[in-house]
């Protein structure tokens, strides 16, 4: 099955109409996992000759559970592409942004994915809120930002959404923008719920948290991030994201949060000396 929303004629120019047409598809690779996903970037025009950036997400492995999951929750199976789509349209119905969704492809069988693909537009805006954190030195403009940030995730969670991959790489925004206005990416799981279950909450602000380094982010900017979000400081919620962080730091994709600034400043030294 193939669905496509936007752009069909640009589609159809790339050669991107049958689902093998998008399992054969080549161009810029951004992200592979040998077997599993891989993501692609292309670099178009539309339809009146401006440029057009597309990322395209490939899944050619997929958790048998996850299939015989859907099929228990919704009778049928949905694919991992599929459900990355609606929930971005649930994140857009509620008045949030999202990568500008172009179509997706799937091939099911009866009780787990075979293919799928998302096909999306570049998320709007020309930083992530990890690359500000990183690279941005002054004071006032890390407080605006993180300010902001803090009542739009206050606001989505009010409206029922949370993501628990919330992290500061899938939060696009453009800093110069005087009202901050972010698009999120990467949206494969969505939890809802009103009021929204503590413990999605929890687990998206603790993805923001280990996300973003010691070396990047002041204790002070956290804990003023937390006020700006709860409006005061939670003591309850502090403890919650500690716990929930210490068993994130298990995890050996995560260890990247402790590390000093200056080693990782040594490591670069050496890098550039080979």
């Amino acid at each position: 099955m193939v669905f496509i929303a936007k752009h069909p004629t640009v589609l159809a120019r790339l050669g991107l109409t049958t689902l093998e047409d998008f399992q054969r598809f080549q161009a810029e690779i951004v992200e592979r996992i040998a077997g599993k996903r891989d993501v692609l970037r292309l670099r178009t025009t539309d339809e009146t000759g401006r440029e057009l950036v597309l990322y395209l997400k490939r899944h050619w492995l997929s958790h048998k559970k996850d299939g015989l999951a859907s099929l228990l929750r919704r009778g049928q199976v949905r694919s991992l592409a599929r459900g990355e789509w609606e929930n971005a349209q649930a994140l857009q119905q509620a008045g949030f942004k999202t990568a500008d969704l172009i179509a997706y492809a799937e091939d099911c069988g009866p009780f787990w994915e075979k293919f799928s693909c998302l096909l999306t537009a570049a998320a709007t805006g020309p930083r992530t809120v990890g690359d500000f954190l990183r690279e941005c030195r002054d004071p006032a403009a890390r407080r605006r930002i993180l300010e902001a940030l803090a009542r739009e995730v206050r606001r989505l969670h009010e409206a029922g959404l949370s993501m628990p991959d919330l992290f500061t790489r899938h939060i696009f925004f453009d800093p110069a923008a005087t009202t901050p206005e972010f698009c999120f990416i990467d949206m494969a799981r969505l939890e809802r719920g009103r009021p929204l279950p503590w413990r999605a909450r929890v687990r998206a602000l603790s993805a923001l948290h280990v996300s973003a380094p010691l070396r990047w982010v002041t204790w002070r900017e956290r804990l003023r991030f937390l006020r700006g979000y709860a409006g005061h400081l939670d003591p309850k919620l502090m403890r919650s994201i500690g716990a929930r962080t210490r068993s994130l730091l298990e995890r050996k994709k995560y260890r990247d949060f402790l590390v000093p600034a200056a080693t990782v400043a040594v490591a670069n030294s050496k890098s550039q000396l080979r």
